[in-house]
């Protein structure tokens, strides 16, 4: 299956994208909070050895007062599959949560809360009716599920409240699980943790240790203090004046988090310059301590709003 940027633009988009991620915290290796380790939780149908995980709400997102609007607009432009289909992602989609893989090359698994209408997608599929995007939706089967796939992306429905989303070595590995009995909670602790983390509507936890980055992403993401990185724990949650973003980047010594910390500032100081286009980040706040550096930030509603309209034009669209 061929694989872009492009792709995985609209794939992070359908998960409600726009995570300006963030979140905080030490990595711990605690014990993860107990599940129920079954079909109806997310992290235990995905599989382990993730390069990143992470969750969003996309109800938080989608019903916020002052940027849901624009927002709403961002993903229904992306997202290829629409009314035809019987699916709209802003009114839909709930919760989110997904993981990043290096099967052959990057490779992604989400699983899907909200509600899906199995009879009008598989009647697309059947009559090939056009989507949205103008592609075809195609079914298969594989481990004795109907698996749909549009755009070099695929889905396949668990229930008419569950889906799996992602590319299609993904949503394999996570049917393999189900059909071997293998549904559990594999992803690493301090992942879980992360993701977890209460009142948070969108997190993300990197473990680039064990998991090392793709070339691939690391050719596209030429910054210096990402090559470096060993591990990075993100939340974000509405606060006022908007949105409040907080990391904790994790390098191999301290003296690798001190030159990092040094150049997450330079980027800051950089982004001041997007006050000219509507675009306020304030309240930065960068250091290091031992061998993390954290960060946080915020970013206004208007400047939310800025970057939602704005989106298209970068994207080229």
């Amino acid at each position: 299956m061929k694989r872009g940027s492009s792709t995985f633009l609209t794939f992070f988009l359908l998960l409600v994208s726009a995570l300006f991620v963030a979140c905080g915290g030490d990595k711990k290796e605690a014990k993860a909070p107990a599940a129920d380790n079954g079909m109806d939780d997310a992290l235990a149908l995905l599989p382990g050895n993730a390069i990143a995980v992470g969750t969003v709400d996309a109800r938080a997102f989608f019903g916020s007062e002052s940027f849901g609007s624009e927002l709403a607009k961002l993903v229904e432009k992306y997202v290829p599959m629409g009314q035809e289909a019987g699916f709209q992602a802003s009114r839909d989609v709930d919760r989110i949560t997904w993981a990043s893989y290096s099967y052959q090359g990057i490779d992604a698994a989400a699983i899907v809360i909200g509600r899906f209408d199995e009879a009008k997608i598989k009647e697309v599929a059947l009559k090939q009716t056009p989507t949205k995007s103008g592609g075809m939706l195609v079914a298969s089967q594989y481990a004795g599920r109907d698996v749909y796939t549009i755009n070099n992306m695929g889905f396949t429905l668990l229930s008419s409240t569950k889906a799996i989303a992602g590319t299609e070595s993904g949503i394999r590995r996570v049917l393999e699980r189900i059909k071997d009995g293998r549904v559990k909670r594999d992803i690493a602790p301090w992942m879980i943790e992360t993701v977890e983390t209460p009142g948070a509507a969108g997190a993300v936890a990197g473990d680039f240790a064990t998991q090392p980055m793709p070339a691939e992403a690391l050719r596209q993401i030429p910054v210096p203090f990402i090559q470096s990185m060993k591990a990075v724990r993100v939340l974000l949650s509405f606060k006022e004046p908007g949105l409040q973003i907080a990391g904790s980047l994790t390098y191999p010594d301290e003296q690798g988090a001190g030159t990092a910390s040094e150049h997450v500032k330079q980027v800051a100081k950089q982004a001041q310059w997007l006050a000219l286009i509507g675009v306020k980040v304030q309240n930065v706040d960068v250091k290091a301590e031992k061998q993390d550096v954290q960060v946080k930030l915020e970013g206004d509603d208007q400047s939310l709003r800025q970057v939602l309209a704005s989106a298209p034009g970068w994207l080229g669209q």
